[in-house]
């Protein structure tokens, strides 16, 4: 099953391009791991994209570039938590979650959301409590 997943890996490789700005974050790494892969995943950031895109519970990757003492790898995050300074890794966010960031940012505002902002925008005037002014 795995040499059979990481096949598909090879044939069905997004490029980075395709995911949205800001998806993509170089130089950084994240912390914990879900799975760490060699092998297929781990020969390009694209091909690390399509196992995180491939895995259930996927939230983001992390490339880690070969080094003089280290072989690249491929890190997958069950969550997307923040990152850390790494000058040899580039890391993302999977590319469903991407596109339900997407998604979500280009839908109107609910009718809740628009109440929101429209209170935000009018000037405040501090509501007194009858029962803590004395009356």
């Amino acid at each position: 099953m795995m040499i059979a997943l990481l096949m598909m890996m090879q044939s069905a490789s997004p490029a980075p391009s395709a995911l949205p700005s800001g998806a993509i974050l170089e130089a950084q790494a994240r912390r914990g791991v879900l799975m760490r892969l060699d092998g297929a995943a781990a020969q390009s950031a694209e091909a690390c994209i399509s196992a995180c895109d491939l895995t259930p519970n996927c939230q983001a990757w992390t490339y880690h570039q070969p080094e003089a003492d280290r072989a690249p790898r491929c890190d997958l995050h069950p969550i997307a938590g923040p990152s850390h300074f790494d000058p040899g890794a580039i890391t993302g966010l999977s590319p469903a979650l991407a596109a339900r960031i997407e998604t979500g940012a280009e839908r109107p505002p609910s009718r809740r959301e628009r109440r929101a902002l429209s209170q935000e925008d009018a000037p405040r005037t501090p509501r007194r409590s009858q029962e803590l002014a004395g009356g």
